[in-house]
């Protein structure tokens, strides 16, 4: 096989696996547990990346994903989308970004600090705090409630379950 020939096939497994892949989204892991609060519902592969399409009105190339709420009444809400690649992901948090930061949205940013050299979004909105951040191509959304001290447990707890 000439390398013309390898580069050829290699590119048309890579796109029909990518095909594959968004098709039939697989499921993320999440945690048993947040702020000490156990898992309440989880929602993961097919139906959550058909919510998280729900939520924003449009598609996005989505290999996997999770949407996971911890403690009474979904005191805390998870959601885990999958890139197929981590630029993907990063460009993804970056649209978002902008879409808030211009005011399309119901969230007003209050702020990013870094955390072990990734960068978390800090916004309020909905009466809740919303976090969000970027783990390798998984795109992390975790809302909780206006109490500082459960918010930032549930953070620390989902940025080590998230590395």
């Amino acid at each position: 096989m000439t390398a013309l020939g390898a580069l050829l096939f290699l590119a048309s497994l890579g796109y029909w696996t990518y095909g594959a892949a968004v098709a039939n989204p697989a499921p993320v892991a999440v945690p048993d547990a947040v702020a000490g609060m156990p898992l309440a519902q989880k929602t993961v592969g097919p139906e959550a990346v058909a919510e998280v399409t729900r939520l924003h009105g449009k598609e996005f190339p989505l290999t996997s994903g999770a949407m996971a709420t911890y403690g009474g009444d979904g005191a805390v809400t998870l959601w885990v989308s999958g890139a197929p690649v981590s630029f993907i992901a990063n460009e993804m948090v970056h649209a978002m970004t902008d879409k808030i930061l211009k005011g399309r949205s119901p969230f007003t940013p209050t702020g990013t600090h870094d955390v072990d050299g990734r960068t978390v979004y800090k916004l309020v909105g909905m009466g809740q705090q919303h976090f969000y951040f970027q783990s390798g191509s998984l795109v992390v959304w975790l809302t909780a409630p206006m109490d500082e001290a459960l918010a930032e447990k549930a953070l620390e707890d989902v940025l080590q379950f998230y590395p």
